[in-house]
């Protein structure tokens, strides 16, 4: 019969061991870093503090771009309107020489 406790326990121990294997090299990593000259944090997390901050900071200025948007005027939305029609209109055009040059 299979028996669980032991492989538990079994797995604790490799999780342990891989843990320990780890911090062995993000300390090996860090020394080497600063002998090239850059910092690298391993496995440094953002304090929940710090989060809310950059958070509160994206928000506000989420909010702040939304105002100063601008409108189109008509013209200018009746200069995009007949434009993309223009463009279409060459899509199609082409679509059809295109077919009629197969269907020769």
């Amino acid at each position: 019969m299979f028996n669980y406790k032991q492989t538990l326990e079994t797995m604790r121990k490799e999780r342990a061991s891989l843990q320990a294997e780890l911090e062995k090299l993000d300390r090996v990593i860090s020394a080497l870093a600063s002998v090239v000259g850059g910092a690298v944090a391993i496995g440094a997390k953002r304090p929940a503090k710090k989060r809310r901050q950059i958070l509160q900071a994206q928000n506000r200025k989420g909010s702040q771009s939304s105002k100063s948007k601008g409108k189109i005027s008509a013209e200018g939305l009746r200069n995009i309107i007949e434009a993309q029609k223009r463009r279409w209109a060459k899509v199609r055009a082409a679509a059809k020489t295109k077919a009629k040059v197969s269907a020769a």
